[in-house]
């Protein structure tokens, strides 16, 4: 009790800064579903032109994360992050005010993109990994994991509330200034550059790191596992208040359910950060999860969609829900190292970002084609199984270097 005691006093406002700042950034970006159909009706497009939008912003998040890690690596990570508060803020507020389609997808999908790129959990949990020593990581990575979703859970409800009485736009400038205002935590996320940090793994430049990397084949796995990931969340944090409407039940069931993934979520990113961290192998831990969301959205489209149904799927597959990124990120530490983290992680993220474009458009695109979602959650249940069988053979021992002054095993 006491080590943790000195845990949580020694890393305790690290530990806050980046829960905050990533829960506000996907809280927002999770919650965009609940605007799917006030943007459709308010502005005459049609779902599968916001959901367009959308899977823009996916995917410039994944074009840009690598290169937002190379920046968080050379020049530190605090100002990568002030950098993505804001812009995230300009493009909230710029949303709101886009009178044509093509405004709309630049703001929603280039600016929010950009700005998920330097406020997420690539920048946040790279921040976090190279701060905190190996000892503490899995605390301290599970606990930021578990502050962003405890922040995710509170924004879905304020959404809610802010579109009864602010409307649409008026919604998306609280969010805006919200964020805005989390700023000056960035700081507390300071890291070295990378030409003063030297992890054991050896000194190493970025681009020798970088092709080393895509020399190994388990990184080539890890992004297609998370592009598997990426696809099925984008879809349901898009799709399911709509599914639900579609399926006759109020968009308050769909607002109930987005707060439960929230909510549940924090215990099993927490969980999963931990758990594979420190117990069981990582990859294996992966495996697990997406053989539990595949059992998850079989059971959910089987039997009698209600209320009740939809609520313990909900809870279950938020506690399945960002467990992946903790221990996807942790895989790339532990096989290649700390001092370019932020950077590999983007590249693995690029995956995962172009999963989820094709996610939310290719939703809309089946949906507004033949009038239901049948046919992509099938997709999403294929999908994840792929993911799950494709993280078993990954070699996750550390890379071995000539110039490597301390080397370890799993």
């Amino acid at each position: 009790m006491s080590n943790v005691t000195g845990i949580v006093r020694r890393w305790g406002l690290l530990v806050l800064a980046g829960g905050l700042i990533m829960g506000l950034s996907l809280g927002i970006r999770q919650s965009q579903g609940l605007f799917m159909l006030p943007i459709s009706m308010g502005m005459s497009w049609s779902i599968e032109e916001v959901g367009f939008a959308f899977a823009i912003q996916n995917l410039v998040w994944g074009l840009t994360q690598p290169f937002t890690g190379m920046l968080a690596d050379r020049f530190g990570s605090a100002r990568v992050i002030l950098f993505g508060v804001l812009i995230y803020a300009a493009g909230l507020v710029a949303m709101a005010n886009s009178p044509e389609l093509t405004l709309f997808n630049i703001n929603a999908g280039v600016l929010i993109g950009v700005g998920l790129a330097g406020t997420a959990f690539g920048v946040v949990y790279g921040a976090v990994s190279k701060i905190v020593p190996h000892a503490d990581s899995a605390w301290a990575i599970g606990a930021v994991g578990a502050i962003g979703g405890l922040v995710q859970f509170l924004v879905v409800p304020l959404v809610h509330q802010l579109l009864n009485s602010h409307a649409w736009d008026g919604t998306l400038i609280v969010l805006g200034v919200l964020f805005a205002v989390l700023g000056p935590l960035a700081f507390l996320l300071r890291t070295k550059r990378a030409d003063e940090s030297v992890d054991n793994h050896g000194d190493q430049s970025m681009s020798d790191a970088i092709s080393e990397a895509f020399r190994h084949n388990g990184f080539w796995l890890l992004n297609l596992g998370f592009m598997a990931c990426g696809f099925q969340l984008a879809f349901l944090a898009g799709h399911v208040p709509a599914y639900l409407v579609d399926r006759g039940l109020p968009l308050s069931v769909g607002g109930t359910a987005i707060a439960l993934i929230s909510l549940t979520n924090i215990a099993g990113t927490f969980v999963f950060g931990y758990v594979g961290g420190s117990i069981f192998r990582r990859k294996y831990t992966l495996s697990f999860l997406y053989f539990c969301r595949i059992a998850a959205m079989i059971t959910f489209i089987t039997v009698p969609l209600s209320p009740v149904s939809t609520y313990i799927f909900a809870a279950v597959i938020g506690f399945l829900w960002l467990g992946t990124v903790p221990l996807t990120s942790g895989l790339v530490a532990q096989i290649f190292g700390t001092k370019y983290l932020t950077t590999l992680f983007g590249f693995v993220f690029f995956g995962h970002q172009l999963g989820a474009f094709l996610g939310i458009w290719l939703a809309g695109y089946v949906f507004d084609t033949t009038g239901s979602y049948n046919l992509i959650w099938w997709v999403a249940i294929a999908a994840g199984a792929i993911a799950a069988l494709v993280h078993m053979p990954i070699n996750d021992r550390v890379v071995m270097r000539t110039k490597t002054t301390e080397a370890y095993s799993t």
